[in-house]
């Protein structure tokens, strides 16, 4: 289990921010990086996927190096608004993060997954697309995705999926009686919960996703 633990601690901060964890990253975790955000949505050209409902992408200023990128899906009932604070916090460490909808605020945790790996292709096609502000700056081999609640058990799907992510953030993961082959993959995930949540209690989820976690 401690094994598990560092890996954890020590792989996401070496993903986005390229060094490891230390006192200085602990205690200024909170504060904006040193960049200055921008971002774009469907009305500046981004493609709009079917399997979601809109989208805005959130990308430093003035930088014009291969950036890794996540994707971010809310929710049960929720809307993108709930979780674009990720979206200003992240980019203004270097992290490109696309913020998304879902097409209808109930959709189920199959329905995030889908639309987390419809954004992903969306993404992509930002990298290539003439014009974005984000042509030729994405690195397709470093993107991550995230969720909050069923948008944290759509997360850890996607990762069944597409082996090639680079990272899941599951915060408070929610997945109806998860079975070991629900989240049978090799990508690292940070999994984020609640001591009293009432809503996902961590019992029957959170600690579910971790214990199922392979080694």
């Amino acid at each position: 289990m401690r094994i598990k633990i560092f890996f954890l601690s020590f792989f996401i901060p070496v993903f986005f921010f390229g060094q490891p964890c230390d006192s200085l990253l602990l205690e200024s975790i909170t504060n904006p990086g040193p960049y200055l955000v921008s971002n774009i949505d469907e009305s500046d050209g981004l493609r709009d996927g079917p399997d979601y409902y809109e989208a805005t992408i959130y990308y430093p200023q003035y930088i014009s190096s291969f950036l890794p990128s996540i994707i971010f899906v809310p929710g049960y009932s929720n809307t993108q608004f709930t979780i674009q604070n990720w979206g200003w916090f992240l980019a203004s460490h270097g992290i490109v993060t696309m913020t998304i909808g879902t097409n209808t605020l109930f959709d189920t945790h199959t329905q995030r997954r889908d639309a987390l790996l419809d954004a992903l292709l969306t993404l992509k096609l930002e990298n290539e697309r003439i014009g974005s502000p984000l042509f030729g700056n994405i690195d397709t081999s470093r993107m991550a995705v995230g969720g909050f609640s069923k948008g944290g058990g759509g997360a850890q799907l996607a990762a069944v999926v597409d082996s090639d992510l680079k990272a899941v953030i599951a915060l408070y993961p929610w997945l109806e009686n998860p079975a070991l082959i629900d989240l049978s993959h090799s990508v690292p995930v940070l999994i984020a919960s609640g001591e009293i949540d009432i809503i996902a209690p961590p019992s029957v989820h959170a600690n579910i996703h971790y214990n199922y976690t392979p080694a």
